[in-house]
């Protein structure tokens, strides 16, 4: 091996194996000899790893409806936006939905899945996970002529649900697909309280479905952001 200095004093001086001749070993400057090993092992790794991808995209059943490719699942997650107030001609209805939701931080409609006053709407049939969690938050009023605490309310009880409706079939209008109920507590003070809700299944959804969150007594889900409503495909 000639001596170290003596070549390129100037450049440093190094040996590698040869990028055109594997069995052999090229010495020159160290800049211009680790320059073209690297480029040839970057070129060799990169084909390997492309190759490797398109193996598994090949493997990969690709399917595409209106925005639902490959493995990527529709899916919504949402948190309350605001509190929902009953419009006017909803104050004599029991239970209401709730369609004030938030779209940004933290929050997805992807893949398809499209919201539209407060409504989810799936673009692909198949079975769904959906899920809500509502924070309620009510008070207890005195009756000082019958010496009473209670809460005013026109339901006897909460009520947290999930309804589906499909346009396309007029005729059958909403269903109920899930329901929690719970009887009002009392707290300590008996002057206000609060109760977390949180209902979950797995249920099958056609496209063009549309599925959203009820609950009786709207203007007791005071708190949006810890509100919260999502589905995705199973």
């Amino acid at each position: 091996m000639p001596d170290p200095r003596t070549p390129g004093e100037d450049c440093g001086y190094m040996c590698l194996q040869c990028t055109t001749d594997p069995s052999g070993i090229c010495c020159g400057c160290r800049d211009v000899i680790l320059q073209n090993y690297m480029e040839k092992t970057f070129d060799e790794k990169h084909n390997e790893i492309s190759a490797e991808y398109s193996a598994m995209f090949e493997r990969t059943v690709v399917k595409i409806h209106n925005g639902y490719i490959g493995d990527v699942k529709p899916v919504a997650h949402l948190i309350g936006e605001d509190r929902d107030m009953p419009a006017t001609d909803e104050i004599n209805k029991n239970i209401l939905p709730i369609r004030k939701w938030y779209r940004g931080n933290n929050c997805l409609l992807l893949n398809g899945v499209t919201l539209n006053n407060g409504r989810v709407r799936v673009p692909v049939s198949g079975y769904y996970h959906v899920y809500s969690a509502i924070d309620f938050n009510y008070q207890f009023i005195r009756n000082k002529t019958q010496n009473t605490i209670d809460v005013q309310s026109k339901s006897s009880c909460l009520i947290h649900s999930i309804y589906k409706s499909n346009i396309k079939e007029t005729k059958s209008g909403e269903k109920e697909v899930m329901c929690t109920n719970h009887p009002y507590e009392r707290s300590e003070n008996a002057i206000f309280s609060r109760y977390d809700t949180y209902i979950s299944a797995d249920i099958h959804l056609e496209a063009g479905e549309e599925i959203y969150v009820k609950v009786a007594n709207i203007s007791y889900a005071s708190s949006p952001p810890k509100n919260v409503f999502g589905i995705h495909l199973i």
